[in-house]
């Protein structure tokens, strides 16, 4: 879990920096980013625990 929280934390980090040196913040590419991320971590956890 301390993996996923460091994981959306540093895409929203990276985020907020690229927006501040292009001054445009699109949420729409991070949400799909952190949704990305929570599905393959799901995926992950799923996997390695049925093996």
């Amino acid at each position: 879990m301390k993996g996923l929280l460091l994981a959306i934390s540093g895409a929203i980090v990276s985020w907020l920096l690229w927006g501040l040196f292009t001054k445009d913040f699109e949420t729409d590419s991070v949400i799909l980013l952190i949704i990305g991320i929570f599905i393959g971590h799901s995926i992950g956890k799923k996997e390695s625990s049925s093996t």
